[in-house]
């Protein structure tokens, strides 16, 4: 259960409240001053005695002394850099890596503040977006067993993340409790949007808005994967998209000429990896934003091709799909790559 309370996070009785630390754990402004202030010395104490620096994104547990909270987990988000495109990914694991720090500690409840909003300057739009989807997604492949409470210190943030529940397609009860649609994640291998897939004879309500389902077939046996990518047909369960792995390669290949326009190598569930692939060069290239997107719309007729790098035929990057004049299907098929509908959605 997720639930939205207005009011002073230091006074929540949890198992576990978490602190919007800084990197070097010493008492600051905002809420880490409040919270350290209200736990006492022994705080600061055992943060100096165990720890010396806290990475952005990650999380640390410690006791919470003279805090109604049981303990406080200090996680630390990033500083915002307009332009910078992976600032979200990092606050998103502030979220999951306090949820998975509670849940390890067999911890029932846990309240989180509006991280990054203050010093560190993220926008409250974006950080509470962010936030709820973090959240959501962690409890979907964790379980929903633990409780959790984010915290707004004033009437207005209340109403910024009403907005952003409403823009994610979920209402706010008169209670604060979250009532919102299953948050799907992104495909770990081309970074579309997944879709639930649905077994049987769809309803015609699900008939008419196939944009938001994955028929997957009229027989169902039992331990069937309950969501799939429409572009390059991954399937699986919401536990198994962080545990993709491996290199992938994804080409733009002109279907009228059947010559290479530009290509990416990535590391699944990383879009932020991605390099460039020019023909014949091979150097990975350092994309600027929108690269690869500019360099498909110069192609009126481009076609898509992906694969995993350790199943293409051996050498097939840099002596065929970078070296060859003419690329046809067939060549394509040969050396391990399948076509699909979009190239991968780095932005």
């Amino acid at each position: 259960m997720i639930r939205l309370v207005i009011g002073d996070i230091t006074t929540l009785r949890v198992d576990a409240i978490v602190n919007a630390a800084n990197s070097q754990l010493v008492p600051g402004g905002g809420v880490d001053g409040a919270i350290h202030q209200v736990a006492g010395p022994g705080l600061f104490s055992e943060l100096k005695t165990h720890h010396t620096f806290l990475q952005p994104g990650e999380a640390i547990l410690t006791a919470g002394y003279r805090l109604p909270a049981k303990h406080v987990i200090h996680t630390v988000a990033p500083r915002w850099i307009p332009g910078l495109d992976n600032q979200t990914e990092i606050l998103s694991d502030c979220y999951r890596n306090s949820i998975r720090l509670a849940l390890e500690n067999d911890f029932e409840s846990i309240a989180f503040p509006a991280l990054g909003t203050g010093a560190f300057g993220i926008p409250k739009e974006i950080a509470m977006s962010t936030a709820l989807s973090a959240i959501a997604l962690q409890l979907q492949r964790s379980g929903p067993e633990l409780d959790v409470t984010i915290c707004c210190y004033t009437e207005d943030d209340y109403q910024l993340y009403v907005e952003a529940v409403s823009d994610l397609g979920g209402e706010v009860s008169e209670d604060g409790t979250l009532l919102m649609n299953q948050l799907l994640p992104k495909c770990p291998i081309c970074f579309h949007p997944l879709k639930r897939i649905v077994y049987g004879m769809p309803s015609p309500g699900m008939l008419e808005n196939q944009d938001n389902i994955y028929i997957g077939g009229c027989i169902i046996m039992g331990g069937d994967p309950e969501i799939g990518c429409k572009n390059c047909d991954w399937q699986g369960f919401i536990a198994d998209v962080n545990l993709e792995g491996g290199q992938y390669i994804s080409i733009v290949v002109d279907g009228e000429r059947n010559r290479f326009v530009a290509g990416v190598i990535y590391e699944a569930g990383k879009p932020n990896s991605a390099m460039g692939l020019e023909h014949r060069s091979p150097v990975y290239l350092a994309m600027p934003d929108n690269w690869l997107a500019e360099q498909v719309n110069k192609c009126q007729n481009p076609t898509f091709w992906l694969g995993k790098r350790h199943e293409l035929l051996n050498g097939a990057l840099e002596k065929i799909l970078l070296g060859y004049a003419t690329l046809t299907e067939e060549v394509l098929h040969f050396v391990g790559l399948r076509q699909v509908s979009h190239s991968p959605d780095l932005d």
